[in-house]
């Protein structure tokens, strides 16, 4: 049950035979994080990638004024990690925490080597799920640099309408890059203009 999810998505890139399902199962750990429980601290080399099962993962760095930006939320069926921690081996500058309670399968560093050693069309799956998180951080990058606020507040809720009423709206406002304060005000704001997709 726990696996499902992975090799659905497994699935939509390569097949998998059993024998290649039951390695893969078995070089992946399963484990429950809590609410605002780390799986990453800024500072640390990063040596694993996590899928979420359920739940969300958040993503953020802390800026010299001790404020939190968050740069990535990962919900069901997505990855995360620092792939420049895991690439070059050096100290992340990311936390990486729970935004609710969730449930993730880690897949450390090594034990992805040594499966695409074993069954290399499990690379065809890892790349592509690199290509879809650069392509994903680019689009994030162009949303800070191109949308308003309201923009990027509305485009947060069409990418992730599960989260918007289960995270903590400090997280959000951290997201789309404005304070919690005009977070509540735009929110009404927007109420006020009946905007149906908030």
């Amino acid at each position: 049950m726990m696996f499902d999810k992975i090799l659905e998505k497994v699935n939509e890139t390569v097949s998998l035979n059993k024998e290649e399902k039951d390695y893969l199962k078995s070089i992946l750990k399963f484990k429950k994080v809590n609410k605002k429980e780390y799986v990453l601290k800024q500072d640390v080399i990063e040596n694993n990638y996590y899928f979420i099962i359920s739940g969300c993962l958040r993503s953020y760095i802390i800026d010299k004024k001790g404020i939190e930006h968050v740069i990535q939320f990962s919900s069901k069926g997505w990855w995360i990690t620092d792939n420049e921690s895991l690439l070059y081996n050096k100290p992340t500058k990311f936390n990486i925490s729970a935004a609710m309670d969730s449930e993730i399968l880690i897949l450390t560093k090594e034990a992805k080597e040594e499966s695409i050693k074993k069954y290399s069309k499990l690379e065809k799956y890892y790349n592509e799920g690199l290509e879809k998180s650069i392509i994903f951080l680019r689009n994030r990058l162009n949303e800070i640099l191109s949308l308003s606020a309201e923009e990027r507040y509305l485009d947060f809720c069409e990418k992730f309408p599960d989260l918007k009423d289960r995270i903590s709206q400090k997280y959000i406002a951290s997201y789309i890059g404005v304070t919690p304060e005009f977070f509540s005000f735009m929110k009404k704001k927007l109420k006020t203009e009946n905007q149906n997709k908030i």
